[in-house]
């Protein structure tokens, strides 16, 4: 076997992304229903689809649908910034983190890493706003109420629309009174990050391994339907699929990844990870964002030998892994990623939507079944698949269902050297051929299927760009799903659907009616005497009778007889309670009158109550 052994099934459908320029696909989606029956399909907003929300502390924006009354469901904000991408690097540079160039990236916010926390600590135009399908609704009637626990006023009305059958449904977004927590009460994704090698008081700020050093993890991803693990930042080593009663057996080899060619070990997931020839190969590294919350997992981190800036972002939801690795490295050959299951894989279906039979992981190349079988399959051409379209992989059986959807954002049209994009398949438990690296794991390719670069792809680091040659661009996007056992070529085309055609939200009118406090101040016990130049005591009921979950403000006692205006603030007043406000404002020691008239006034938002109180004035 040799160099055809890379140009597989999905090479042929691989080879059509790098064939258009700027060829560039959203992640998210799923196939042909109504936004709430595409339960696991996330919405992503950015923070400027949402003006009403703006300058809102993340904490406090919480979600509700319809269903004849409010429901609160779970949404996550995940702050955004732009950033030096010299500054995610420590001060003492790497051998190829250059002192004197940088360029801004856009990543996430963490305080808990070199990127740090968001200068804006509230919701900002670049920030996300995540939540899921399943937890969207109807539209509430005109003029509803606003759930309780929320400022009604803030009401966003989100409709999410569902490309492929255009229909509608909704969610509400508020800022909350702080009374509610924006998970609802929910996770659907757990995330367990741990980095074994940090010591007590040490941070991935200060201590983590930038240059020529591993960082062992075991961390792991876990919801419903699936189970991942990582021990270290380009190595997942796990998976395990749980959904439709699916075996929960580990499947996985490793995640493979490979610069330079598929001969050799000298640039892989080791190396990016910096495992392997540390002193003497430079493998640079930096965590940027390790994030839990009850929508979504993230796992944001750089560096991969020559190309400390290139970025693998992984985002996990209840049923899929989406990741997007942005290459920023010099002009490189034949880099490919794949999935390399183990022998538990062994009697599963692989397939691809050129492929859409399949054929059975067996370990032995070159039959099937015990007949002839050429597991090679030339390249395609452009016409085979239309550019800009997700293509899929699948392998399947009683172990669960896992399909992964590929695409690129590139800048560059094949030709010259950049022949555009290639597959790779492998199924030989016994790999020998110049084409059939292995370096780790069990030493062995069952099912190994992924995709990488033809040829050369020009220079995409913002660093080694020119006036006369600027930095190419190059995104590629994976989406794996995890699903039950014994899927279909059907189900692959279903799923290409939902990345194709991903759930979109735009804002609208809510037109909610907000709910509001109604205040009546009183007098307690009988009127006080005054006197010139003495404090004057006056306790006061504050009482909330309105429809608002609660209300709090301030009192104010002002008049003639008192040389300023004396307030103090009172507490959140429940719904149909009441508190009491105790104000001394002093009198003063000239009082031309017989009675001292005091105004005392009550205010909470737009909700006000008044006294005017004729107390005696004892001279």
């Amino acid at each position: 076997m040799g160099w055809d052994l890379a140009r597989k099934t999905f090479a042929r459908s691989m080879a059509v992304l790098g064939l258009a320029a700027a060829i560039s696909t959203g992640i998210g989606g799923v196939a042909s229903a109504a936004p709430a029956d595409r339960g696991n399909d996330p919405v992503v907003l950015k923070g400027s689809q949402v003006a009403g929300l703006d300058g809102v502390a993340p904490g406090r924006i919480v979600g509700f649908k319809w269903e004849g009354k409010w429901v609160q469901v779970p949404v996550q904000v995940d702050q955004r910034h732009t950033v030096s991408a010299r500054g995610l690097y420590p001060d003492e540079a790497p051998a190829y983190v250059n002192n004197d160039l940088t360029f801004d990236v856009e990543i996430y916010a963490d305080a808990k890493t070199r990127s740090g926390a968001d200068a804006d600590p509230n919701l900002d135009p670049d920030d996300e706003i995540a939540f899921m399908g399943s937890d969207t609704g109807d539209a509430a009637p005109a003029a509803t109420l606003s759930p309780k626990g929320v400022i009604g006023s803030t009401a966003t009305r989100i409709d999410v629309v569902d490309p492929i059958d255009t229909s509608v449904a909704q969610v509400y977004l508020f800022k909350s009174d702080g009374s509610l927590d924006p998970s609802a009460g929910k996770d659907y994704v757990d995330y367990d990050f741990n980095l074994t090698n940090l010591g007590p008081g040490e941070t991935l700020i200060d201590d983590y391994g930038f240059s020529n050093s591993n960082n062992p993890e075991d961390s792991t991803v876990s919801t419903a339907n699936y189970t991942l693990h990582s021990t270290d930042r380009w190595m997942e080593d796990e998976i395990k699929i749980k959904a439709g009663g699916a075996s929960d057996t580990d499947i996985l080899d490793r995640e493979a990844a490979s610069a330079g060619g598929l001969g050799g070990c000298g640039r892989s997931e080791y190396t990016f990870s910096g495992n392997w020839n540390r002193g003497s190969d430079n493998d640079e590294g930096t965590i940027l964002a390790i994030k839990d919350g009850p929508v979504r997992a993230i796992r944001d981190y750089m560096g991969a030998n020559s190309g400390p800036y290139v970025e693998d972002t992984h985002v996990y939801y209840s049923d899929r892994e989406d990741r997007m690795i942005h290459v920023r490295v010099h002009p490189i050959p034949l880099m490919y990623v794949w999935t390399d299951y183990n022998d538990q894989a062994v009697g599963m279906t692989y397939r691809d939507q050129l492929n859409p039979t399949g054929v059975k992981i067996d370990g032995v190349p070159g039959e099937q079944d015990g007949q002839p079988f050429d597991d090679s399959i030339d390249k395609a051409t452009p016409a085979d698949v239309p550019s800009g379209q997700y293509l899929w992989q699948q392998v399947t059986g009683a172990q669960g269902t896992a399909t992964t959807l590929v695409s690129a954002d590139s800048s560059v049209e094949p030709g010259g050297i950049f022949n555009g994009f290639a597959g790779y398949y492998l199924d030989d438990s016994t790999p020998t051929g110049s084409s059939e690296r292995q370096c780790g794991g069990d030493m062995k390719a069952y099912g190994a299927s992924g995709f990488g670069i033809d040829g050369v792809y020009p220079n995409t680091d913002p660093n080694l760009a020119t006036t006369a040659s600027p930095a190419a661009k190059l995104s590629v996007n994976r989406i794996r799903y995890f699903t039950s056992p014994n899927g279909t070529a059907a189900d692959a085309d279903g799923l290409r659907d939902r990345a194709q055609d991903p759930l979109t939200g735009s804002s609208a009118d809510a037109n909610i009616k907000a709910r509001a406090a109604k205040l009546k101040v009183t007098l307690q016990g009988p009127a006080p005497k005054a006197k010139p130049g003495r404090q004057l005591r006056l306790k006061l009921k504050i009482a909330n009778s309105g429809t608002a979950d609660s209300a709090e403000g301030k009192v104010c006692v002002a008049g003639v007889a008192l040389p300023h205006k004396t307030c103090r603030n009172f507490a959140r007043i429940f719904r149909q309670k009441s508190t009491t406000v105790t104000l001394t404002p002093t009198v003063k020691k000239t009082v031309k009158a017989n009675k001292l008239v005091l105004k005392v006034t009550a205010t909470s938002g737009k909700a006000s109550d008044g006294l005017t109180l004729k107390l005696p004035l004892d001279r």
